[in-house]
C-alpha cells in the first residue's frame, strides 16, 4: 500500500506535530506500507534528514492562498511519477488537508486529513481570514475521514462544521491518539550534556515543550515561584525548549523565581536524560490536541501534572498516573506541585508506563492503516 503524508511543517524541525509524523510514516513503513512524506524544503542551514521513508521536499511559498494550489502540483507529479498512491493524508486541516481533498476528488477519489489542534483551535490563525476558513470547513466536510487526536478535539471538528448543516453528519471523524517511542526513550542516555551538569543533582520538575504562550509555561513559572523557598532550594524546575516567548519567560523568571533553569531546545540523549531523570513532568498548557510531552514523560515512568485542557483529559487519571488542573489556575497548579514534591511518587510513576505502553507506536499505525484501507475501498 502507497500512502503519501502532505504536511507544511517537518523535520529537522522539531515539535510534536513533526515528530508525530516521523513516528507514523516509520511504523507504517515497519508494518509493510511504502510511505512518501511530502514537505517544505529545510530553511538555510538545516541539514537533510535520514529516515527508513523517502522525503521529497517543495518550495516553500509565502502566501496561504497559493500554499495549497502548489501542493495539490506536487501531489499530481508525485502520483504520476509511479504507480498512484493508494492513499493521500493531510496533515493540518489547511493548507495540506485542504490541498489533498481537493486533490483527490479532482480524479475521483478520497483523502484523510490529520487535524492537529493550532489549525484549528479557537485561537487558530486561519479563523482570522474568512476565505480560508470557508477551505478549511469544506475539506473538513469532504474529506474521505478526519483523524481527531482526542474526543475532545473530534467535538471541536463538530463545532466548526456547524450543527445545522448536513456537513456534520456527511464528515467521517475518527479518534486515533499519537502514538509514544517506549523503547526509543528509555535508551542510554549518559551522554547527554546535562549528566554533569551540577544544578540538576538534586530533584526536578521538567516542562518540555515550545516556548509559546498557549504551553503555560508562564503559569509553571508562577506556580514554582509560590513555593517554599525551602522547597525551591532542593527542587528545581526545568525548561526544555525554544520559541518566540523564550525571552518573555526568561524575564519572568528572574523577577518570580531565579532558579528556574532554562535548557534550550533539546532532542536525542539530552530529551531522554531530562525525561529519564526528572521526578514528574509539568505540562499546564491552555490549549493542547494531544499532549506528546506528557506521554513521553509517562514512557519514562514519569508521573504528570496536566491542565484540563482538551487531550490530557484522556490520558492523565488524576490520583493514579498524575494530576489534573483547571486551565489558567495558578494557586491549583501550585498546590499540585506541593504534593507532588512533598509526596512518595512510586505508585504514580508505575502507573504512568503502564499508561504509555497502551500508546505505543506500532498500535497507533495499525489502526491508522485499518482507516486508510477502509476509506480506500470506500472511493
Amino acid at each position: 500500500m502507497r500512502i503519501l503524508h502532505v504536511t507544511d511543517t517537518f523535520l529537522p524541525n522539531i515539535g510534536g506535530a513533526e515528530i508525530a509524523i516521523d513516528k507514523l510514516a516509520h511504523s507504517m513503513t515497519d508494518l509493510g506500507a511504502e510511505c512518501t512524506v511530502l514537505a517544505p524544503r529545510p530553511t538555510q542551514g538545516e541539514g537533510e534528514i535520514s529516515v527508513s521513508y523517502q522525503v521529497r521536499r517543495l518550495r516553500r511559498v509565502r502566501s496561504s492562498l497559493v500554499w495549497p494550489w502548489w501542493m495539490r502540483r506536487r501531489i499530481g507529479v508525485l502520483d504520476r511519477e509511479q504507480r498512484p498512491f493508494d492513499m493521500v493524508i493531510g496533515h493540518h486541516a489547511f493548507p495540506c488537508g485542504y490541498a489533498v481533498v481537493k486533490y483527490a476528488a479532482s480524479i475521483g477519489r478520497r483523502a484523510i486529513i490529520h487535524v492537529r489542534g493550532g489549525d484549528i483551535y479557537h485561537g487558530s490563525r486561519w479563523r482570522k481570514k474568512p476565505g480560508v476558513w470557508r477551505k478549511l470547513r469544506w475539506a473538513l466536510a469532504n474529506a474521505g475521514a478526519v483523524v481527531c487526536l482526542s474526543a475532545a478535539m473530534e467535538e471541536l471538528v463538530r463545532e466548526i462544521l456547524g450543527t445545522d448543516t448536513p456537513a456534520r453528519e456527511k464528515a467521517r471523524l475518527v479518534c486515533i491518539p499519537n502514538g509514544v517511542d517506549v523503547e526509543g526513550l528509555g535508551a542510554d542516555a549518559s551522554a547527554s550534556r546535562f549528566a554533569a551538569d551540577a544544578r540538576l543533582r538534586g530533584p526536578f520538575i521538567l516542562g518540555l515543550g515550545r516556548a509559546i504562550r498557549r504551553k503555560g509555561f508562564h503559569l509553571l513559572i508562577d506556580a514554582y515561584g509560590r513555593l517554599p523557598v525551602s522547597v525551591k532550594e532542593r527542587w528545581a524546575l526545568v525548561i526544555a525548549g525554544d520559541g518566540r516567548d523564550l525571552q518573555e519567560l526568561k524575564d519572568q523568571a528572574v523577577a518570580v523565581a531565579p532558579g528556574v533553569i532554562f535548557a534550550g531546545l533539546v532532542d536525542g540523549a539530552d530529551k531522554r536524560w531530562l525525561l529519564q531523570h526528572c521526578r514528574f513532568a509539568a505540562t499546564p498548557s491552555i490549549e493542547e490536541s494531544f499532549p506528546n510531552v506528557a506521554l513521553e514523560a509517562m514512557a519514562c515512568g514519569k508521573p504528570v501534572i496536566g491542565s484540563q485542557a482538551t487531550g490530557f483529559a484522556e490520558m492523565i487519571q488524576p490520583g493514579r498516573n498524575g494530576l489534573l488542573v483547571p486551565v489558567n489556575d495558578v494557586p491549583a497548579l501550585a498546590e499540585a506541585l506541593g504534593a507532588y514534591v512533598s509526596g512518595d511518587l512510586g505508585a504514580a510513576a508505575v502507573a504512568a508506563a503502564e499508561t504509555a505502553r497502551k500508546f505505543a507506536w506500532p498500535e497507533v499505525a495499525r489502526r491508522y492503516l485499518d482507516l486508510v484501507r477502509s476509506v480506500a475501498e470506500e472511493a
